[in-house]
């Protein structure tokens, strides 16, 4: 591919605009360009050479502005003036997109509901349960419905990264290592996103202080020990007695211990009478990496063997299909640490996606560098580039995920 002669039948604009159209159709990839090449094709690599002394002699006259031969500039400037550094931001844009979206081991997103802000910190407003319906006898009025606002805040963050490229890999072609590295922030950003969310189900930080659950714009303990939320099997809970126990994951039998907790405890708020039972069934089991086989074995096994003194009897497992094993190390790592909430034998069951939003202020989104900096000189780099997303996990309520202590 002459690079040259389609910038030189095109214009900076067209060509510019054909790169992004045969890389959308897939004619192209990333991979098929050359930094050096298009370097030189769009008339700056000679550039390089000069750089440095550009910058030097702008760093002692005093002059605010940039060299007027730097690769990098200060505003956002038309593609014809400067077609290198717009097509090389829209090719690295696109590896580190790349490396952000392989979702390979990832979880997180089978555990939230993404759900697209403009605002941070904002209020998820809903109702309480409301009074139930009551008989109405012919001819009579039917009852007026109280209810009470109930909400909780979001909290969200922002997290970034920015990847500089030196000039010895354009010089050298080292087009290869270009996009790796850009490829590797991607992922590092997904491998945050990822980690503060696996985190923030488990309420693994409320032990520093960071609450996942804020109802009424206040922190709370997402998984109170003493049960108050009816989310929560162990020795403390003391809203529940009969479930004051811990519960190995042992078998299909404490999974079934767990789902009767959830049927019998687990109640709407309602204002008027005693609370009843809410359908809300578990789709998921979320366990460290240490128990993934063995409650991979519990979900999928064909046949389940219940042991009497008198009698051994095989039933088809009623547990396969029901449930989605989903397993990361980041549990594991909580358990490690000093005081955490979480334990290495803790599980959770429940359907996380209805109780966890990840609000999304802005998504992944890449940029070059606009201005020139010391690094140019000091590091002979060339270009950066910065990516970046901004969002948070915030819980909408207590009862849909069941924390097991084990």
């Amino acid at each position: 591919m002459n690079l040259a002669s389609l910038i030189e039948s095109h214009g900076p604009e067209g060509f510019y605009r054909q790169v992004c159209s045969l890389l959308n159709d897939g004619q192209l990839t990333v991979d098929d360009f050359s930094y050096r090449q298009l370097a030189e094709a769009c008339g700056v690599l000679s550039q390089m050479d000069t750089l440095r002394d550009s910058l030097h002699t702008a760093s002692h006259d005093g002059s605010p502005e940039a060299p007027p031969h730097a690769l990098l500039r200060e505003s956002a400037p038309g593609v014809g003036t400067s077609l290198f550094r717009v097509v090389t931001g829209e090719l690295i844009g696109r590896k580190v997109i790349e490396g952000y979206e392989d979702e390979s081991g990832f979880i997180g997103d089978q555990l939230v509901t993404v759900l697209p802000s403009r605002l941070r910190g904002q209020k998820l407003a809903g109702f309480r349960a409301l009074a139930g319906p009551t008989e109405v006898a012919e001819g009579q009025p039917y009852e007026e419905s109280d209810f009470a606002e109930k909400y909780v805040t979001t909290a969200e963050a922002k997290q970034g990264r920015i990847l500089s490229i030196n000039e010895e890999l354009i010089q050298f072609d080292q087009t290869g290592e270009i996009n790796r590295r850009a490829m590797g922030l991607g992922h590092q950003l997904r491998l945050e996103r990822e980690r503060t969310i696996v985190r923030a189900v488990v309420d693994g930080e409320w032990a520093t202080g960071t609450a996942v659950y804020r109802p009424a714009g206040q922190a709370a303990e997402l998984y109170a020990d003493d049960g108050q939320h009816r989310n929560l099997i162990g020795p403390g809970n003391t809203t529940s007695p009969d479930f004051a126990e811990t519960l190995p994951l042992a078998d299909a039998e404490a999974i079934d211990r767990a789902l009767h907790y959830r049927a019998t405890q687990v109640r709407d708020d309602r204002t008027d009478g005693q609370p009843r039972p809410i359908v809300a069934p578990a789709r998921q089991l979320l366990v460290p990496e240490a128990q993934r086989s063995r409650a991979t074995a519990i979900v999928q096994a064909s046949e389940v063997v219940r042991t009497t003194d008198t009698m051994q009897t095989r039933l088809a497992n009623p547990l396969r299909g029901r449930l989605d094993v989903l397993a990361s190390p980041f549990l594991d790592e909580l358990a490690e640490e000093a005081g955490s909430p979480v334990a290495a034998a803790d599980w959770f069951l429940g359907d996380f996606r209805r109780q966890f939003l990840w609000t999304e202020i802005w998504p992944v989104q890449t940029f070059l560098q606009r201005a020139d900096s010391a690094a140019a000189f000091d590091r002979d780099v060339v270009l950066r580039v910065k990516a970046r997303y901004f969002g948070g996990v915030s819980a909408v309520d207590t009862a849909y995920v069941t924390k097991v202590q084990g």
